[in-house]
């Protein structure tokens, strides 16, 4: 799978939604389909081929010139045509969340006589990003605001606040480091300056406001992608164990019972109808 990501600095501080990331990307033979979640919303621009995205239980033909939204923290997919191979730009935002979004959400919009506005603006966005020429972020956000703007009056999008954006800022910018960097090795130290906070305070707010403290929620975002892995591809459990931040097979395994009261081989044999 071919891909190229440009990331944007963003104002911590802002209400308005802001533009993460751009990832231009392309499958080949090599790419295997993994159901997984983000933090954040995502757009993509169907650029050419064809294929599905899946989001929950739910499965949509995608094909060229299509404009896809998938709402934060909803598990999905995308699964390309071998013949027609998906090729595509997606934004990454946060600071969004799309209203009423659930498992039955129509991920497909009908972007009806803007289609060729919108696909312009992205098309700019990923091309300031890629060749950085003076004032590149500024234009490229500049873009983005009136993307923004173009889907809201076209009625393509309706937004909420995030609900992370309802948390404390700091406490919220921890918890969107966790949800990123789960599959890296870091402590609560670095929680702790992520946050701009104490260890003490840290874990006291966190807790208050998530419902367990930092690590216990590292550990659970750990699980949960663990267990989608295990779902949803034929990865072996070490491997697995690695994706997601475990420092070893056996130590995952022991975490993973703890939490979901069986091992992972127990799980996946479950979740693929075994007795």
């Amino acid at each position: 799978m071919s891909i190229s990501r440009y990331e944007i600095r963003v104002d911590n501080e802002s209400l308005l939604p802001q533009l993460r990331y751009i990832t231009y990307s392309r499958y080949d033979n090599e790419w295997l389909s993994v159901v997984h979640s983000h933090s954040i919303l995502e757009m993509l621009y169907i650029i050419s081929g064809d294929g599905q995205i899946v989001i929950g239980s739910e499965q949509r033909d995608i094909c060229e010139n299509q404009f896809v939204i998938i709402p934060p923290h909803l598990m999905h997919t995308e699964i390309s045509s071998k013949d027609r191979p998906l090729e595509y730009l997606c934004l990454g935002i946060s600071n969004i969340t799309v209203l009423s979004a659930d498992e039955s959400f129509d991920p497909v919009a009908d972007l009806g006589n803007s289609r060729d506005d919108v696909f312009s603006l992205i098309r700019n966005i990923y091309r300031e990003m890629q060749r950085k020429q003076g004032g590149y972020e500024m234009m490229a956000r500049s873009c983005f605001y009136r993307l923004m703007v173009l889907l809201i009056r076209n009625r393509v999008l309706e937004m909420g606040v995030s609900e992370e954006k309802l948390m404390r800022s700091n406490i919220a910018d921890a918890k969107e480091y966790i949800d990123i960097h789960y599959a890296e090795q870091f402590s609560l130290d670095t929680l702790a300056s992520v946050a701009n906070l104490s260890k003490y305070h840290l874990i006291r707010e966190f807790t208050a406001a998530v419902g367990s403290s930092p690590m216990e929620y590292l550990l659970s975002k750990r699980v949960t992608e663990a267990k989608n892995l295990l779902a949803g591809t034929e990865l072996s459990i070490s491997d697995i164990a690695e994706s997601v931040g475990f420092s070893s097979g056996s130590y995952f395994s022991q975490r993973f019972r703890l939490v979901t009261g069986m091992t992972p081989m127990e799980f996946r044999t479950h979740s693929h109808g075994g007795l």
